[in-house]
């Protein structure tokens, strides 16, 4: 699936999902590096905050290179940004932030 390197389970891809749907809304590409806690598991959504890289589409496939083979260079230090989800009426948020 695209920003993940890891297999991951169906209610995890559906969340992954709403990540990406909330990228592209920005025409960027979300890129994981690691799980950040606020776990949240339901029938069939598993939801967790996350840190990667929010990569303009035009820079993915770029990127992407680089993040595959694990030697993503500091020139992408500033597209670090925090996938953090929330609940709002039973709905799924994403909000993309940086710290």
């Amino acid at each position: 699936m695209l920003g993940l390197k890891t297999q991951e389970s169906d209610k995890f891809n559906k969340f992954w999902e709403l990540v990406q749907e909330k990228a592209s809304e920005q025409d960027k590409v979300f890129f994981a590096d690691c799980g950040e806690g606020n776990i949240l598991e339901t029938s069939d959504l598993e939801c967790e905050d996350m840190r990667g890289w929010l990569i303009p589409k035009e820079k993915s496939k770029e990127f992407e290179t680089e993040w595959q083979q694990d030697q993503v260079s500091d020139k992408w230090t500033g597209f670090i940004f925090w996938a953090e989800w929330s609940e709002n009426a039973r709905n799924i948020e994403i909000r993309f932030k940086t710290y």
